[in-house]
């Protein structure tokens, strides 16, 4: 087993309302045309994960059958092992898990639903908000869990500057209150000619 693991919990993770809105649809028709809504920015934050951490997955029990297990295989995750069902929800599954083996010297729980988590993994939770899916905070923060330096350059702070985030709420207001300055620009008149014929 790795040093590091990820517990990924999949819906909210790597699909979200958002990734719905840019894909036209979430993962639900239970057929493999369902990888199409996996979001590739979310999946690219897990395969680095495991890539830079030295990380393997782990996911839910769900995915280990029939159609959920051909998806799981076709987004290539390093899935190391499944969770063993247990009422409860994801958190159960975690417990029964690590009931089973010993947990390794870090682990990061990515999930979008953590009520069902215990009070002693939440050092682990990476709270992943289900409208955004995983996001490069998220990802900065699985790294710093998994006790992972974010290399320069792949974890640039993505906040705008204060002023210019102050910028752009007064441009959205300005937008909401007068949306006619925002319109098509009238046509530019024509060019004076410099030479007469």
């Amino acid at each position: 087993m790795s040093d590091r693991l990820i517990l990924l919990d999949i819906p909210g993770v790597l699909y979200s309302a958002s990734s719905a809105t840019r894909l036209g649809g979430t993962p639900d028709s239970g057929t493999l045309k369902d990888v199409r809504f996996f979001d590739p920015v979310a999946l690219g934050f897990i395969r680095r994960l495991f890539g830079l951490a030295g990380a393997r997955v782990v996911v839910s029990d769900y995915w280990r059958r029939g159609i959920p297990a051909a998806i799981l295989q076709q987004l290539d995750l390093q899935v190391e092992d499944m969770m063993p069902p247990a009422p409860g929800g994801f958190g159960a599954e975690i417990a029964a898990y690590f009931a089973k083996r010993p947990a390794p010297s870090a682990y990061v729980i990515l999930s979008a639903a953590p009520d069902s988590l215990q009070p002693q993994q939440l050092a682990h939770l990476v709270s992943v908000d289900p409208a955004q899916g995983l996001t490069p905070d998220g990802f900065r923060r699985a790294l710093d869990v998994l006790g992972v330096g974010c290399p320069s350059g792949m974890c640039l702070d993505v906040q705008p500057h204060p002023e210019l985030a102050e910028r752009l709420r007064q441009l959205q207001q300005l937008a909401r209150l007068a949306p006619e300055r925002f319109g098509p620009a009238a046509p530019a008149a024509a060019p004076a000619t410099l030479f007469h014929s």
